[in-house]
């Protein structure tokens, strides 16, 4: 019985110390991982409100440029200083450098 209560007095306070040291690390722990976790949803929810603004400002700037798309004639581009072409080449290359449906096949040279 004096060996029990010998080896409680002996190792009683160093594990209490341990396991409230354990606590309190994992107690920082799980703070640092929640509060990352807070960090990570506000830049989430930060992205989220910049993707709908540049949405918004892309879809402002399509219909602007399909206005002035509807506005382009071949009067205006000659109020706008554009001339008649003098002479029209047509430049061509060969079909297969277009097709990307022979990439995977075509081998490398």
């Amino acid at each position: 019985m004096r060996s029990i209560i010998t080896f409680y007095n002996t190792y009683a306070k160093p594990a209490a110390a341990t396991l409230a040291g354990l606590c309190a690390v994992a107690v920082f722990l799980y703070g640092g991982l929640l509060l990352g976790a807070v960090a990570h949803a506000s830049k989430h929810s930060a992205a989220q409100e910049q993707t709908a603004e540049i949405q918004g400002s892309l879809a402002s700037l399509e219909g602007t440029y399909l206005s002035y798309t509807k506005t382009l004639t071949l009067e205006r581009a000659r109020e706008l200083g554009f001339g008649d072409p003098v002479s029209v080449t047509v430049v061509r290359a060969p079909q297969e450098v277009f097709s990307f449906g022979d990439v995977a096949t075509t081998p490398l040279r």
